[in-house]
């Protein structure tokens, strides 16, 4: 998750990291921009891999995924052995490598293939619905089309996928953020190292703080303080915060270092006595020219998120495979341009699946879990659910 004050580079840097274009001009991000399946990580070799848009298929990542972590085969030995009790509030397993995903502490047991015959609860309930919802996902179907995957020579390397969110940096959008916060992710808090950390941001009328005079330093703790604040506590010094200052280009050359120097040094007295200080990454002092994908510093930056990602207490986990059905079809509708969905509609789509139907507790932490990920947006207000 890619935080900051506004107009420091934020978007010129997740373009510039995940491999695509980066336009001239500035243009401020709206809300919040995501943007997925273009790069990723080898989770063999821990390299920094760029994905070709034009063979980009929401529907293979499912597939890929499903190869990288099934769990059939950790399910037989589980088999041979007493099972834990389920905790029925441990959060969905497994964002497929990504930086995003849930803790190993927490994992619910694989969640098993259901059918009709074996829930008599979901039998009885079919039935009784008077779908509009279409199930396309059977088990040949998933076969066949993970067969073309593999055929097709796609699925040569594990690769965990990234996914980056590009908060907007204006203030209107600050009471929408919190929302989407998850300590899943790693976060990158930028600011503009052309600038002083004390020195005043022009042009701001309402600023974090309030009270005090807006300066980089301000945002820098607002944006601490908020992701401290609204990430929910599960590992001990987890969600992880790297510093990155952009602009370098704006610095003469002979002064970069000392620049570099003044700034994390600045860094490092202002979050000195901070309460959530061990979240902080002060080990890393990047500071990049976010427009020139040359810059050897943006190699530095990767490195840092690829080993920062890996030592996650999340990374590793496996997805259960019964899940995968109503992902599968949740992708199909959105590939056809369907973008709302009522918690019915998704409700159906489980109740009639051919292959596997989630409890109602799964598909909560179902929903809850792909939420998380950017997925789909799920909102609930007390007894008015929306997904």
């Amino acid at each position: 998750m890619v935080t900051g004050q506004f107009a420091v580079g934020k978007s010129s840097l997740v373009k510039l990291l995940a491999g695509d274009v980066v336009p001239e001009g500035r243009h401020p991000t709206d809300g919040i921009s995501l943007l997925e399946g273009r790069c990723g990580l080898d989770v063999e070799t821990r390299s920094w891999i760029y994905i070709d848009p034009e063979t980009y298929d929401a529907l293979d990542v499912v597939y890929n995924k499903v190869l990288m972590t099934s769990v059939e085969e950790d399910e037989r030995k589980e088999e041979k052995t007493p099972k834990k009790p389920h905790l029925p509030d441990s959060p969905l397993v497994r964002s497929d490598g990504k930086v995003m995903t849930a803790g190993p502490s927490q994992q619910p047991l694989a969640a098993k293939p259901l059918s009709p015959q074996i829930s008599d609860s979901v039998s009885k309930r079919i039935p009784e619905l008077k779908t509009h919802m279409k199930s396309k996902m059977t088990k040949e179907e998933i076969r066949k089309r993970m067969e073309k995957v593999l055929k097709s020579g796609n699925y040569k390397m594990k690769v965990g996928r990234l996914i980056f969110w590009d908060f907007g940096g204006q203030y209107v959008y600050y009471t929408t953020h919190q929302t989407f916060m998850t300590f899943r992710a790693l976060f990158l808090v930028v600011f503009d190292g052309s600038k002083g950390l004390h020195e005043l941001v022009p042009d701001v009328l309402c600023f974090p703080g309030q009270h005090m005079t807006p300066t980089p330093a301000v945002f820098l703790q607002h944006w601490v303080n908020s992701i401290l604040t609204y990430c929910k506590v599960v590992y001990v010094d987890i969600p992880k915060i790297l510093f990155v200052a952009t602009h370098k280009d704006k610095i003469p050359v002979e002064d970069v270092e000392s620049r570099r120097e003044e700034l994390y040094n600045g860094v490092e007295e202002l979050f000195k006595d901070h309460e959530g200080r061990n979240h902080l990454v002060l080990t890393q002092r990047i500071f990049v020219n976010a427009r020139d994908n040359t810059d050897t510093e943006i190699e530095v930056l990767k490195k840092a998120i690829t080993e920062l990602t890996f030592e996650h207490p999340c990374w590793g986990e496996k997805m259960p495979n019964a899940c995968v059905p109503l992902e599968l079809e949740i992708a199909e509708l959105v590939a056809e341009g369907k973008q709302i969905l009522s918690l019915k509609d998704v409700e159906e789509l489980n109740a009639i699946s051919n292959v596997s139907v989630l409890s109602p507790d799964q598909l909560k932490d179902f929903l809850n879990f792909h939420h998380s990920l950017g997925k789909l947006f799920t909102l609930i207000l007390h007894n008015l659910k929306i997904s």
